[in-house]
């Protein structure tokens, strides 16, 4: 069964850091780098991730000089980048932007890149909520105009199995949905999508009936009209959206929310100096005008987001076994060395 304590170990070191701290002054190796560096984004165009990094390569490369290639190899729900990633030196030319999902696939036993081994942190540049989200004219979910999440259960429960969620097909959004059906007692069919425009689209359009997503993601959607919060599964409603209900707070869901991180990586084995050189400038370029500019205007400083290398390191060594408590809790697959 859920509970509140089951994923209080990643919230807790994810709440536990922020902004404000004192960092250490970025000093360049010698003859690092004398090449541009490639950053591997793992997810489409035009999505979160594919934002975040252009927002923190672009501060770092004005600062330091250094040129950034950035390379989308989206697909497999964020693992068609590893092979890609595996494959190159340890040498912090390459560079893994990536996500929850990595804790996540490593402890259903679906990747065997483990997490804690295999990857040496930079920072976590983004720690954001989730929420689902309707077309604000489906009269289907609304009450006098208002989005409401009583008449979307409803509706579910009347259509068993019926009522579509349009999602990416990681675990985060999975292990939520699946505690939103658990708790409000309904059953929803995920249609799961790589590119965030084809999965905004298509609940814009009408095709699918809810949208799990972060709101810094869609927040232009938000404000263009096209799309409207009607839940967030976090604890408080946030301020951001103070009309619309919280899964904790308004209809009593006792579970400490999973978050979607984004972060950098270089591959275990890279120079040490390298590692801290490169986690020094994206501090510095964390902190700039520029990059904090960009966490407010879409919405990503509704939680404190900066992590360092050390912080990311001690979260992904929780959140592992928090993933798997939470599949196994879901009779869901399990690696077998976690089970």
């Amino acid at each position: 069964m859920f509970t509140k304590r089951m994923t209080i170990a990643v919230l807790a070191s994810v709440l536990a850091g922020g902004a404000g701290a004192v960092f250490a002054e970025a000093k360049k190796p010698d003859n690092y780098p004398n090449r541009p560096i490639t950053v591997i984004c793992c997810y489409g165009k035009g999505g979160g991730s594919d934002q975040s990094v252009d927002a923190i390569v672009g501060p770092a490369s004005k600062a330091t000089g250094i040129t950034f290639n950035k390379i989308n190899k989206p697909g497999g729900g964020g693992l068609n980048c590893l092979p890609d990633f595996l494959q190159a030196p340890a040498d912090g030319y390459t560079l893994l932007q990536h996500i929850d999902t990595i804790p996540g696939r490593y402890a259903e036993g679906r990747i065997d890149l483990n997490p804690v081994n295999d990857l040496e942190p930079l920072l976590i540049m983004n720690v954001a909520p989730t929420g689902f989200y309707i077309k604000p004219d489906d009269e289907r979910f609304l009450t006098d105009g208002k989005p409401d999440w009583n008449k979307v259960v409803a509706y579910a429960k009347a259509n068993p199995g019926k009522i579509t969620v349009a999602n990416v097909n990681i675990p985060m959004e999975v292990v939520t949905n699946a505690v939103a059906e658990k708790h409000f007692g309904y059953t929803s069919r995920q249609v799961m999508y790589d590119k965030p425009a084809e999965r905004y689209g298509s609940v814009m359009g009408g095709q699918i009936d809810l949208l799990m997503e972060q709101p810094g993601d869609v927040i232009k959607h938000i404000e263009a009209g096209k799309l409207a919060p009607v839940l967030m599964m976090w604890r408080e409603r946030l301020a951001i959206f103070p009309d619309t209900p919280a899964a904790g707070k308004d209809f009593g869901l006792d579970w400490e929310p999973l978050i979607r991180f984004r972060g950098l990586f270089v591959k275990k084995g890279a120079p040490q100096e390298v590692v801290d050189y490169l986690s020094a400038i994206f501090t510095d370029a964390y902190n700039s005008d520029e990059h904090q500019a960009f966490l407010k205007r879409k919405s990503m400083d509704i939680v404190p987001s900066y992590r360092s290398a050390a912080d990311t390191a001690k979260l992904l060594e929780e959140a592992v076994p928090t993933y798997a408590q939470a599949f196994k809790d879901l009779g869901m697959k399990v690696r077998d060395e976690l089970k």
